[in-house]
């Protein structure tokens, strides 16, 4: 197993969940270029092209309800994944399922219809909240994206915490930005190798699984407006 660094906790940032996501039935995908964004400096990034990935989101038939979600972590954070041997035996998914504190997420995951994605061979990046981060968001929040009608509308909100490439937590810098479809980005900050992007924090990074890495975050990632410069 690679190494797992446990990184300090900060306060939540609250921010309306409304504004995160679209509720037609096209999702974006959050990217980011390596050769630019990642690793340029903010003047290399004044002159980037970001790039965008869109694509459609299957329907989900599975339907859950508040009540039967975890909103709670069972296990202490910096034990997460301290038991897997080899953790580069088993995908996202499955590495997520692993651990209880991710039982929200990777539920939520099934239930949108994007667990498939993270199963299959290629190169990713999941901020994986905590069952607790679900918790800061609001009850209402909450069931208006588990309402059947709101199905594409959950899964754009997860595939807010996907990155399809692979990008350790060293790849990081204050200087960068996420781009996402429809003018928004999730702004990304570097403290003292606290990384928080989007008012969430990594609290567990680079768990590598066979197709990515997984970064644990302590709250839901929510985009800012307006990505393109004027």
């Amino acid at each position: 197993m690679k190494m797992i660094k446990p990184l300090a906790v900060a306060a939540f940032a609250s921010t309306a969940l409304f504004g995160c996501a679209s509720s037609d039935t096209t999702a974006d995908t959050t990217t980011m270029s390596e050769t630019q964004t990642m690793a340029g400096t903010t003047a290399d990034m004044d002159d980037a092209e970001s790039v965008v990935v869109e694509r459609e989101v299957a329907v989900p038939v599975a339907t859950i309800t508040l009540a039967t979600l975890s909103l709670t972590n069972t296990e202490d954070v910096s034990d997460m994944f301290e038991n897997i041997d080899d953790s580069e035996k088993y995908n996202l998914i499955e590495l997520a399922k692993m651990s209880p504190n991710l039982s929200t997420f990777t539920q939520l995951a099934e239930a949108a219809g994007i667990s498939d994605d993270l199963m299959r061979d290629g190169d990713f990046t999941l901020f994986a909240p905590t069952n607790e981060a679900f918790s800061k968001l609001s009850k209402e929040d909450l069931e208006m994206l588990l309402l059947p009608e709101n199905k594409a509308k959950l899964a754009a909100v997860l595939q807010t915490h996907v990155l399809p490439s692979k990008v350790s937590s060293t790849m990081f810098n204050n200087s960068q930005r996420i781009t996402l479809a429809n003018n928004r980005y999730i702004p990304v900050s570097v403290d003292n190798n606290v990384i928080s992007l989007g008012g969430a924090t990594v609290q567990v990074s680079n768990v590598e699984a066979s197709n990515g890495y997984i970064h644990v975050v302590d709250s839901v990632i929510i985009p800012s407006q307006d990505a393109i410069d004027k």
